[in-house]
């Protein structure tokens, strides 16, 4: 059934079909020819800082472990998935262990899957071999500037290619502090009843800011005595597309909801927002789960992360009206209004400043924050992977 979509159907140069967010086989082949097939955020190395440290995540829907190991400072990406039953063997979300044993049956792993023994090995004939049976690794596994990425496609282009125009504003963030950043603050999760993409595309979509957010904007104004001109912002601001599916948005000066002067989209699960790192996880064509991880400054005192940790939750924590705001507007009324597809037009539009689009002197296309822009870019990769055979 898969193979009979076409995608060619549910996309053009300015729209893009409402069942491409509703329908279970477009979903499945975005986790066959996306998630299996290109690079995937897994973690900050400050997340498995030490020596046996492991996290747990995944990647579109295959659960991994991400460990540095006990022996030595390498990096592993490993199925969780004892080789024997299929259990998984890791169930918490972040820990130090020298192993991980697998509850069903008792076969324990080293840390970096390397099988170390199984009870009663004396079923097995002598040409099982243990160390033919470890857990199984992710085929690619790459860092750059502390963020860990791995694909299962072991023919993907490196790394730096996939990140290419995006890496000088990791760069940036990175260079915040001169002792580097650390995800070390914890994480604030939420899930929504909705597809991923709406999350992808609002993490760039200035065009909502005043109308969705409009309620903090008028306490913003209350507070400070600063009134934002939106248009004037718009027009200030910029909107790139960076290629192979990232996108930046430039801010015209601090709006109040955190240090960074950019968001950033590092296709297809990645974001860079306020002052924290952003983890997109598709879990089914209508759930999805997001992680937030505030940055923090190594070199910074207590006081000034505990200022950029305040201004963080004042617009994206919990009881604040950021995510709050979007997850109502951006996710639930959508989810809502994509049940209404029993007419021809099921189009949702993306052509805003399609007309005014400009080349900068990097060759890439920019135009105002309202435009957009991000949008365009990344179904323009989206396409380019879900028509692509692997």
């Amino acid at each position: 059934m898969i193979n009979q979509v076409n995608i060619e159907d549910y996309i053009t140069g300015g729209a893009v079909h409402g069942k491409i967010y509703t329908d279970p086989e477009i979903f499945n082949l975005e986790l066959d020819n996306i998630f299996k097939n290109t690079w995937v955020y897994v973690a900050h190395e400050s997340e498995v800082a030490n020596k046996g440290d492991y996290k747990t995540t995944y990647i579109g829907d295959q659960p991994v472990i991400v460990t540095r190991g006990a022996d030595e400072p390498e990096f592993h990406v490993m199925f969780n998935r004892c080789r024997h039953k299929g259990a998984s063997v890791c169930q918490q979300e972040k820990g130090n262990a020298n192993f991980f044993r697998c509850a069903y049956h008792g076969w324990t792993y080293q840390n970096n899957g390397k099988l170390t023994g199984m009870p009663f090995p004396d079923g097995y004939a002598d040409d099982f071999k243990k160390e033919d049976m470890g857990l199984l690794h992710v085929p690619r596994v790459e860092s750059y500037r502390g963020f860990i990425f791995a694909s299962i496609n072991e023919n993907v282009p490196s790394l730096e290619e996939h990140l290419g125009y995006a890496k000088k504003y990791i760069d940036y963030v990175v260079d915040e502090d001169s002792e580097g950043i650390g995800l070390t603050a914890g994480s604030h999760k939420y899930a929504y009843d909705g597809n991923w993409k709406l999350q992808i595309e609002n993490t760039i979509d200035p065009y909502h800011l005043n109308f969705t957010h409009h309620s903090f904007f008028k306490i913003l104004e209350k507070n400070t005595g600063k009134k934002i001109n939106f248009k004037k912002m718009h027009n200030n601001e910029r909107i790139k597309d960076l290629g192979n599916g990232h996108s930046l948005y430039e801010l015209d000066g601090d709006i109040g909801i955190g240090a960074l002067p950019f968001n950033l989209i590092i296709f297809p699960n990645l974001g860079f927002v306020g002052s924290h790192v952003r983890v997109t996880h598709p879990v089914s064509v209508d759930k999805t789960k997001v992680d937030l991880y505030p940055i923090m400054l190594q070199g910074a005192s207590e006081e000034e992360n505990a200022e950029r940790l305040r201004k963080h939750e004042g617009f994206y924590g919990p009881a604040a009206f950021g995510t709050a705001d979007d997850m109502e507007v951006g996710f639930d009324r959508v989810r809502e209004g994509l049940q209404a597809d029993a007419h021809e037009e099921d189009w949702l539009h993306i052509s805003r400043g399609q007309n005014r689009e400009t080349i900068d002197e990097d060759g890439l296309i920019t135009a105002t924050s309202s435009d957009e822009v991000a949008a365009r870019a990344l179904y323009k990769e989206w396409h380019r992977l879900m028509t692509t055979s692997n």
